[in-house]
């Protein structure tokens, strides 16, 4: 059974897909950190399904991405 963080990070790589970016998770917790104005470790925690995202980072997934949370 995933964890809720897990399908979070799900669905932020599967949009990040969609959008383009490169897979190397380096690279993608970089855009990532730009696009919600999060620290690049916290990017990195939410691609890897380590962290479970805050309301906030939450809000702005929904916004930026189009992730249904």
């Amino acid at each position: 059974m995933e964890t809720n963080a897990k399908v979070i990070a799900n669905k932020v790589n599967k949009s990040l897909d969609n959008l383009g970016v490169p897979v190397n998770t380096r690279e993608r917790a970089n855009i990532l950190s730009k696009m919600l104005c999060i620290t690049k470790p916290q990017a990195w925690g939410l691609l890897e399904g380590l962290a479970f995202p805050d309301v906030m980072v939450l809000k702005k997934l929904a916004s930026e991405l189009e992730i249904k949370v």
